[in-house]
């Protein structure tokens, strides 16, 4: 992948006014040359959440999120850098050129194109055209709003085979790139291609950002022979194993409510959505997978599964308990009524019906032991055995303590066993069979030295004044907290724009940065001293807290000479009248 210029993120910056982007996310109220609102990132009553048009960042006094605009849309969206600076991107009407090449030759820009164009001629055939009267037809029988249509981009592909060549032609786009893009087949028995996706109702399937990556092409017409769902082919831009149907439209209310639905298909997933439940994707028929897993787990906490109540059902929502276990989320299974899906049940007697089933879902484990109870006897050794093996095997899925001596409580309980022979057996399983996980530590909130950030905020505030004295007098080894010194060498390198500098990886450096541009100038200066004298304060502090720490490893070591010599400059630092002309000829870098 193309790493994107500096100069092109700056762009894309500069042309996102940060309070006009947060202003369509957020209701922001003025406050003096600032904005306020209720923050997005956790309950309050009171607005803390700040946004500073004049420094194009915003911070939350109370949960302490901050950053710039690229920063916001990560956050708020639940997207990752690339796709956050797509979004505002094409916002700004900016383009990227960091998706250049896939491998091969590809150009997925071009893909991209691709993929849009075809699936706005899919979408007006089905509105306005007469080869798309036969997916009008089945879309009234299934009664979706017209709203619901153009919301999801439906479209239809006409019962021919050359509908995208003579698009391709108009557009100017080879066909080998239509082939490469999974939309046209090479044919075997002549030469040229025909199109993949024909007399079918279309659903394009988007990436994160919203971008369509591929379709799913599904048959009305009931005596038409082949599957009833054909999918895009593995292409560069869509690989089914990490794609959830309508995750741009539930990422959001799946990271408010903590919660996934994951239901089979697409129009279950559109149904929902119409009928306010916006919080569910679909799998589109295809096993789910680690990745899907690791996608979800983004956004939330908990997978409730609402999967068919066939026996392929069943086994669906098993198999897809273990990859969500796996990646330490809770899930919840969903029964329906048998015959019912969530599509029809929502038609048939409303969406509270539906919301009803998913707040009484079962745990995974209970799903799994009532199904085991409805084929085996478990009050037999050799059911019971059996029953015990399979729990054990969703069990060892789950790679954090809590959670799996959670469950094995619950098993144990269920099942009529002790935990201490669920536990001795579970053990040895793991042990033969298991690959070990490392669980990682929650990360322990950041405080970083108060002097130490007084002084980059001194610097940030009034580089005029401070900039010489700093640069001058004071190294930067002296600051000890590691994003205190970052901000200081990047503060002594420019003054201004110093968000655009600060590396992506280094997320506590911009939420100090952010802190300290927005909240109250520290209380270490006094409203009379100027900020010149300020800074030569904090630059003695810094050095007595140095030379302090330099003192220490010296007497440690038995050097007392130089311990003394040391001492000299300590008491020099601390004659409060004229300690900077006392020691500034040894306090420079």
């Amino acid at each position: 992948m193309k790493q994107i210029p500096k100069e092109t993120i700056e762009e894309i910056r500069a042309r996102n006014d940060i309070a006009e982007v947060i202003s369509s996310y957020l209701p922001l109220k003025p406050a003096g040359t600032r904005f306020k609102a209720l923050c997005p990132f956790h309950k309050e009553k009171t607005p803390s959440f700040t946004v500073s048009p004049d420094r194009q960042i915003y911070h939350c006094f109370g949960c302490d999120a901050g950053g710039d605009v690229i920063r916001f849309i990560q956050e708020y969206e639940k997207v990752d850098f690339m796709i956050a600076l797509k979004m505002l991107a094409d916002r700004a009407g900016v383009e990227l050129d960091f998706e250049e090449s896939a491998g091969g030759g590809v150009d997925k820009r071009q893909l991209f194109r691709i993929h849009d164009g075809v699936a706005q001629l899919y979408h007006r055939i089905l509105l306005e055209h007469e080869s798309g009267a036969a997916g009008r037809a089945y879309l009234a029988t299934r009664a979706l709003q017209e709203q619901t249509v153009k919301d999801f981009q439906i479209g239809f592909a006409p019962d021919r085979f050359d509908a995208l060549e003579k698009w391709a032609a108009q557009k100017k786009i080879p066909l080998e790139l239509m082939e490469q893009a999974g939309l046209m087949i090479k044919s075997d028995k002549r030469s040229g291609y025909y199109d993949r996706f024909r007399k079918r109702l279309m659903f394009p399937i988007r990436d994160e950002a919203g971008r369509v990556i591929g379709f799913s092409g599904r048959l009305i017409d009931p005596e038409d022979r082949g599957g009833k769902y054909v999918n895009s082919p593995e292409t560069p831009l869509f690989h089914k194993s990490r794609v959830l149907f309508a995750i741009d439209k539930a990422r959001r209310a799946m990271a408010e409510s903590r919660t996934a639905i994951v239901c089979e298909g697409q129009l279950d997933a559109i149904r929902c959505h119409e009928a306010g439940i916006h919080n569910v994707v679909a799998s589109q028929g295809t096993a789910l997978t680690s990745d899907h897993a690791r996608m979800v787990r983004r956004y939330a906490d908990e997978v409730v599964l609402v999967l068919d109540a066939d026996a392929a059902g069943q086994k669906a929502a098993l198999r897809s308990s273990e990859a969500f276990v796996a990646e330490e989320l809770s899930v919840r299974v969903a029964s329906l009524p048998e015959g019912e899906d969530p599509d029809s049940l929502i038609r048939k007697q409303g969406p509270e019906v539906l919301i009803s089933l998913v707040s009484a879902a079962s745990s995974a484990l209970d799903f799994l032991i009532d199904t085991l109870a409805a084929k085996e006897n478990l009050e037999t050794e050799a059911g019971l055995l059996r029953a015990a093996r399979a729990v054990q095997g969703l069990i060892a899925q789950a790679p954090g303590a809590v959670q799996r001596d959670r469950m094995i409580q619950q098993a144990a309980e269920r099942l009529r066993l002790s935990p201490a022979a669920l536990r001795r057996d579970l053990a040895r399983k793991t042990a033969r069979s298991a690959r070990p996980r490392e669980t990682p530590e929650p990360a322990a909130p950041v405080q970083h030295p108060a002097g130490e950030t007084a002084f980059v905020q001194l610097l940030l505030l009034h580089p005029a004044e401070v900039t010489l004295v700093a640069a001058d007098h004071l190294p930067p080894g002296h600051l000890t907290d590691p994003d205190c010194r970052l901000l200081f060498e990047l503060l002594l390198e420019d003054p201004s724009g110093l968000m655009e500098r600060i590396p992506e990886n280094r997320t506590e450096a911009q939420r100090l940065a952010v802190r300290l541009q927005m909240e109250e100038e520290s209380k270490l200066r006094g409203d009379d001293i100027s900020p010149e004298r300020a800074a030569k304060d904090m630059v003695m502090a810094l050095w007595r807290q140095a030379l302090t720490a330099r003192r220490r490893e010296l007497q440690a070591a038995g050097r007392g000479d130089e311990a003394r010599e040391i001492t000299q400059q300590l008491y020099q630092l601390k004659q409060k009248k004229d300690g900077w002309e006392r020691s500034v000829d040894f306090m420079v870098v």
